[in-house]
C-alpha cells in the first residue's frame, strides 16, 4: 500500500466513494518530517515572514500594520510547521461518478482520509482506506 521514495515521499494508495455508491483509486504522495526537519523548515518559514516584516519598515504609514502583522505570521508559521509531520506533496484519482482522471485539492497537511470535491461535475467524493484494485 506505500512505497517509500529517497526523500522522504510515501506513496498512499486510497479508494474515492463517490455519491453514486461507486468507488475509483487515489494516489496520494506525503512527505513525511522527522523533528530535526521540522525544526529547519519551521525556522526557515519564520526567518523568511520576519524578513518580509524587516523589508516593510520602509514603507510609509502602511508598516504601522504590515510589520506586526508580519512578525506575528511568522510565528504562527513556526508553529504550524513545527507540528506538521506530513504534507501532501500531490494527489491524483478518478471521480468515481463522471470518471474524470484529475489532480485533488488536497496539499498541505496530510490529515488522513479527508472530503475531496471533483473539478469536472463539483460533487463531493470521500477519501478512505480500502483495499487495492486488482
Amino acid at each position: 500500500m506505500t512505497d517509500a521514495g529517497r526523500d522522504g515521499t510515501t506513496e498512499l494508495r486510497y479508494r474515492l466513494n463517490g455519491y453514486s455508491g461507486n468507488e475509483a483509486d487515489a494516489h496520494i504522495q506525503i512527505r513525511s518530517f522527522d523533528r530535526p526537519a521540522r525544526l529547519k523548515r519551521a525556522a526557515v518559514g519564520l526567518a523568511t515572514w520576519w524578513a518580509v516584516a524587516i523589508g516593510c519598515v520602509f514603507i510609509p504609514v502602511a508598516h504601522f500594520f504590515l510589520v506586526p502583522g508580519f512578525l506575528i505570521f511568522g510565528m504562527v508559521t513556526f508553529v504550524q510547521r513545527l507540528k506538521t509531520a506530513a504534507v501532501v506533496v500531490a494527489a491524483r484519482g478518478t471521480c468515481p461518478d463522471c470518471g474524470a482522471d484529475q489532480d485533488l485539492d488536497m496539499l498541505g497537511p496530510w490529515r488522513g482520509p479527508q472530503d475531496v470535491s471533483c473539478r469536472q461535475c463539483h460533487r463531493s467524493l470521500q477519501l478512505s482506506e480500502g483495499e487495492e484494485s486488482p
